[in-house]
């Protein structure tokens, strides 16, 4: 393993790290939802780069911040730091519904973001497994399974976009991925915010442009959000809020479990997250860093969702490298094998992301591994980070993910005189509603919620009021799913959230796009037998679109 450099790095205690303020005040909010959140978003950065603006550019120019969860990181993620220039490369162009055929549905520029998801195969991940941690060491080693989603994340989605390189160091349980860079705002900020910074033995002043990754200018500011999961090896554990910028990755809010609490006041430089603290004083914190925090960290417990599903997947295949073979297994070896990989399903924990955490603070701190769960586990809209990061008072919400919006209005709503459709468990919690009806009614949290949906609380940030009529106005959008789009724009009082650190945010106005099926779009299509295969999913491609 590398020994560690000492570095000094800023600290924001409460607000200070919020993004930076801009002119517009604008964000977007990309859900969760893997595959579908980075294609279904990829889109909406296509169509908002294809429409004007009043000021001779594109919405997306109007677009100040950008706050994703999961596979909306993806995108996000890439968007935000790939050095490529040309946006009709790194993104496409919009392609009208009547230009549309079977031949050309599936074309994408060469450097388009929209050829992530197809790297994500079965064997795309085993290989990336297998070359770079080992698969028989996965199941030897349970130590090293915390890497096997952020390799992935780094091999699969970064590297082909120039956003990770590395190599792998240690052996057996001590194998650890090393990222070559950090990552931060600009080659400027870096200069004065952290080459600056001086102090007995520090290695601030050796740091260049090479050492990270920069976001690109003129592109929305990111808000990337996971969560702190405060026992990673319990399913429903207390969630805290943590989001990732250019600038810092932190947490500003507090949780308790089991009478403990976790407190944090703040964010740390994102070079130094995950860094071993030694000291501090005033606004700075001295640190160790054995290992670079970089983009595959963030990005893969941003969707750290997968990283379970990725332990169920490979468990069979880490269990047959242990016994021996690839190929063919003897019959006296499948029982062993089978053994070994039910042990391996049931340390399923094993796998999410750890890392060291050290509550920023204006005090003294403490290192502890921590566990990091999925943006959506909470939040999957990505308006919990927005709120809590930004000063955004128009935001547009697309939301990828899987529940489509119900067919029929007959779901009562507690608290409102009319009866709703069914929709996705990620809306009701941010009105307080629990995320699913209960006996035919959308209810409020309280004591007799069920407790293994407390913690799913903590994900309020509007007045409960306002539930049942936006679920109204997207049922009267979808006009029985023909509407080309469910939208619908409304103001919204934002509630003070002490896990989050949002107070006084005031009222936002919040323009929903709901991503549902538009019998009006699919109509457009020149091409009847296209139409069709979309229309009844039976097109391969579109068919085997999973999350």
């Amino acid at each position: 393993m590398s020994s560690s450099v000492k570095y000094k790095a800023r600290i924001y205690s409460q607000n200070a790290w919020n993004a930076p303020n801009k002119k517009t005040k604008t964000g977007l909010c990309l859900s969760g939802g893997g595959s579908r959140a980075l294609s279904a978003g990829l889109g909406q950065l296509i169509g908002l780069k294809s429409l004007s603006n009043n000021n001779g550019g594109t919405v997306l120019d109007s677009i100040d911040y950008i706050s994703s969860v999961s596979g909306g990181t993806w995108l996000t993620s890439i968007f935000s730091f790939s050095t490529n220039q040309n946006l009709d490369d790194l993104l496409g162009v919009y392609a009208p519904p009547d230009t549309l055929t079977e031949s050309n549905i599936g074309d994408l520029p060469t450097g388009s973001i929209g050829h992530a998801p197809g790297n994500l195969s079965y064997t795309g991940m085993l290989d990336a497994l297998h070359d770079n941690i080992g698969l028989e060491n996965i199941y030897n080693h349970p130590e090293v399974r915390k890497w096997a989603w952020p390799v992935i994340v780094g091999e699969l989605i970064l590297k082909p976009y120039g956003l990770y390189n590395g190599t792998i160091e240690g052996s057996g349980q001590n194998i650890t991925p090393m990222p070559e860079r950090f990552f931060s705002l600009d080659q400027t900020y870096m200069e004065n915010n952290i080459k600056t910074l001086t102090g007995d033995g520090v290695a601030n002043g050796s740091l260049t442009g090479d050492d990270f990754y920069f976001h690109q200018s003129g592109r929305p500011f990111p808000i990337m959000n996971t969560n702190i999961k405060f026992n990673y090896q319990q399913d429903n554990s207390a969630l805290l809020p943590v989001q990732g910028t250019p600038v810092a990755v932190g947490a500003t809010g507090e949780i308790n479990e089991s009478g403990v609490s976790l407190t944090a006041d703040g964010a740390v430089e994102s070079f130094a997250f995950t860094s071993d603290w030694r000291s501090q004083t005033g606004e700075g914190a001295f640190v160790d860093i054995s290992r670079r925090y970089s983009l595959i960290d963030l990005v893969a417990c941003s969707s750290a969702f997968f990283a379970n599903a990725v332990g169920k997947k490979i468990a069979a295949s880490a269990a047959a490298f242990a016994a021996g073979t690839q190929h063919q297994i003897a019959a006296e070896k499948k029982d062993s094998i089978k053994q070994a990989e039910t042990a391996i399903l049931k340390d399923l924990a094993s796998f999410v992301p750890q890392y060291n955490y050290w509550p920023a603070g204006p005090s003294t701190s403490n290192n502890q591994n921590t566990g990091f769960s999925d943006g959506g586990s909470l939040d999957n809209t990505g308006l919990l980070g927005m709120l809590a990061r930004s000063d955004a008072t128009r935001i547009i919400v697309c939301y990828n993910a899987e529940i489509p919006l119900g067919g029929r209005e007959d779901i009562a709503v507690s608290g409102y005189g009319k009866k709703v459709a069914a929709i996705s468990t990620d809306i009701p919690i941010l009105f307080g509603y629990q995320p699913k009806p209960v006996n035919g009614t959308y209810v409020l949290f309280s004591d007799k919620t069920p407790v293994d949906l407390k913690f799913l609380e903590a994900a309020q940030v509007f007045e409960s009021s306002a539930f049942g009529p936006l679920v109204s106005q997207l049922f009267a959008a979808s006009n029985g799913q023909q509407s080309p789009a469910v939208t619908f724009t409304c103001s919204l009082k934002v509630c003070d959230n002490p896990y989050a650190g949002i107070c006084k945010r005031g009222t936002v106005d919040v323009l929903w796009i709901y991503n549902n099926y538009a019998d009006t779009w699919v109509k457009k299509i020149s091409s009847w037998m296209l139409a069709d295969n979309i229309r009844y999913g039976r097109y391969d491609p579109l068919s085997d679109f999973y999350n």
